[in-house]
C-alpha cells in the first residue's frame, strides 16, 4: 500500500485531535475533513486499490463514501481532485452492495450509460467508482484511484 506523504501528514493530524478531544461532545469534523449534512469526509491525494481504500477508510473508522443523493455527490464533486475516485460500492458477492448496508435497488444511482457493464472483454468489474464527470462506472477492483472516506459526524472522533 502507497501513500503520499499529504496522507499521511494528514492522517497523523487527525489522529492528535481526535486524541485531545475524547470524551467530548462532537461538534465538528477531525482536522482534514469535511463536513456536510451530519457527515465527515476526507479525500485522499494517492492512489489505492478499492480493497486498500475501504481498509484504510476502516482504520479512521469510516467508509468508502456511501453517496445518498445528488446534493452529496454534487458536493464531493466540489471538493475531489478532477480524477477518478473510489465509492464505498461494489458487486463482488453478487448484487450491487454499498459498503453501509444502504438499499441499493432504491437508493440514489447515477451510472453513465450502458454501466455497469462487466466489461466483456475482461470481466470481473466488481468496483464503482466516480468518473471525472461525476458518472459512475465499474471498473476492476485492483485498478489504483483515489477514494473518499466517510463518517457519521457523531462517530468521527469516538
Amino acid at each position: 500500500m502507497s501513500m503520499k506523504y499529504e496522507d499521511l501528514q494528514s492522517l497523523e493530524s487527525e489522529k492528535k485531535s481526535q486524541g485531545s478531544r475524547k470524551g467530548s461532545q462532537n461538534t465538528c469534523c477531525p482536522i482534514g475533513w469535511l463536513e456536510y449534512e451530519g457527515s465527515c469526509y476526507w479525500f485522499s491525494r494517492s492512489l489505492l486499490t478499492w480493497p486498500e481504500a475501504e481498509k484504510h477508510c476502516q482504520l479512521e473508522n469510516a467508509h468508502l463514501v456511501v453517496l445518498g443523493s445528488w446534493n452529496e455527490q454534487k458536493f464531493l464533486e466540489e471538493h475531489m481532485y478532477p480524477v477518478d475516485t473510489w465509492i464505498g460500492l461494489n458487486d463482488q458477492n453478487g448484487p450491487w452492495t454499498w459498503v453501509d448496508g444502504t438499499d441499493y435497488k432504491t437508493g440514489f444511482q447515477n451510472w453513465s450509460p450502458t454501466q455497469p457493464d462487466n466489461w466483456y472483454y475482461h470481466g470481473q468489474e466488481d468496483c464503482a467508482h466516480l468518473r471525472t464527470d461525476g458518472q459512475w462506472n465499474d471498473n476492476l477492483c485492483v485498478m489504483p484511484f483515489h477514494w473518499i472516506c466517510e463518517t457519521e459526524l457523531s462517530r468521527s472522533s469516538a
